[in-house]
């Protein structure tokens, strides 16, 4: 049985990688993966674009920077209140490999 994973990635203002990381996760073929995207107060307007590309993804939007543990933990409390199995934190500059 296949057990839910769930990546958390953390964006502050640099939607340019972030896109680029989760395009990279789109060729990841594990069945049970939710990809939680964490936005620690970025620029207003800045993740329309990552919104309309990456609709599967599930989206924190704060409105101040919680800094790195603060976001990680949001994101990670989703994760669990989701249902996730494992969780894994990932960079927003990482690019996977299938």
């Amino acid at each position: 049985m296949a057990r839910k994973v769930a990546i958390v990635l953390l964006n502050w203002n640099q939607e340019e990688l972030t896109a680029a990381c989760l395009r990279s996760l789109r060729g990841v073929d594990y069945a049970d993966l939710q990809v939680i995207l964490v936005d620690n107060g970025s620029r207003p307007g800045s993740l329309d674009a990552i919104e309309a590309e990456f609709p599967q993804v599930t989206l924190i939007r704060h409105e101040r920077n919680l800094g790195f543990t603060g976001g990680n933990n949001a994101g990670l409390r989703r994760a669990l209140a989701d249902g996730a199995d494992y969780m894994m934190l990932l960079n927003n500059d990482t690019e996977v490999a299938p």
